[in-house]
């Protein structure tokens, strides 16, 4: 039988987000994943260069990043280190590879090139400003892209989740196995975050793979909550047991060892009117997530 699939370049297949990305729509592209695994380092620029050169397709889905925001913080202002290397080098890379073999680019980003002190939702026109590491490599990485050429679209994400993932745990099924146990800890009611259903984002990545759109876009949930109400809410949903109870991010602030965002409220209206893509809300996502479940 013929193969119909299309050609697709990819970072990141093995994260949280490729992965299933990979599950949802392998029946439509043959990837070419750039990975260690594959003998592709993407911070160094000649196995890049080279990996784009030779593989079919002309997108590049480039998900692969350093997230790890409290490893991250050990490194600050460290351009040796790996969370540098990897998401702003690796990034850098990736874009140049990109234009010298005229690629379209989707890169994902995150809602941490923010500093949390907006009181309104934030939207693509609003600068960024991080106030740790791991949002400083990412707001780099955007403005690498910037620099290199002009045929991508950079994805902000925000609090990713998703039903199955054994490598790591996201922040929703911290709070199942907290609750199913009866250990979460105190949840806090000042800290509002906008937690993003993992196959929304996946059908959002393959929407850009088809419409080619240009230009910065926040790719995030509807609902924008604080980490109380959606233990509040995922309790209710899947019916647990345990107890939830209050903290202040505000108290936690003045022992914590890195800083936090306050309020990381994306606002998805450019996603929504430009590409007519509606985004669910957390109360959508987790009754689809409790069927996977």
């Amino acid at each position: 039988m013929p193969d119909n699939k299309s050609n697709l370049i990819a970072t990141g297949l093995s994260g949280m987000i490729g992965s299933r990305f990979e599950e949802l729509y392998g029946h439509k592209y043959n990837f070419t994943n750039l990975d260690l695994s594959t003998g592709v380092d993407i911070t160094n620029k000649k196995q890049v260069t080279e990996a784009v050169g030779k593989a079919a397709g002309d997108i590049i889905l480039h998900l692969a990043g350093f997230t790890n925001v409290d490893e991250a913080n050990k490194q600050q202002s460290d351009k040796t280190g790996s969370c540098w290397l990897v998401n702003v080098v690796g990034t850098q890379n990736i874009a140049e590879a990109a234009k010298k073999h005229n690629k379209y680019l989707i890169h994902a980003s995150t809602d941490f090139v923010f500093s949390g002190e907006k009181k309104t939702p934030y939207t693509e026109g609003d600068p960024t400003d991080p106030i740790e590491w791991y949002g400083a490599t990412k707001a780099e990485a955007e403005k690498v892209i910037h620099a290199t050429y002009d045929n991508w679209a950079i994805l902000r994400l925000s609090f990713p989740f998703r039903a199955h993932y054994r490598p790591k745990q996201d922040l929703v099924r911290k709070i199942i196995d907290g609750l199913t146990r009866d250990n979460l800890p105190p949840m806090f009611t000042d800290h509002i975050i906008t937690p993003t259903f993992v196959d929304d984002l996946c059908k959002v990545f393959f929407m850009f793979t088809l419409k080619r759109p240009k230009g910065i876009f926040h790719a995030t949930g509807s609902s924008a909550v604080s980490d109380f109400e959606l233990a509040t809410t995922i309790k209710k949903t899947f019916d647990l047991p345990g107890k939830i109870k209050q903290a202040s991010l505000e108290e936690f602030l003045k022992t914590a060892k890195r800083p936090y965002q306050k309020r990381l409220h994306l606002s998805n209206a450019k996603l929504q009117e430009e590409l007519g893509n509606p985004m669910l809300t957390v109360e959508s996502a987790l009754q689809i997530m409790k069927t996977q479940l």
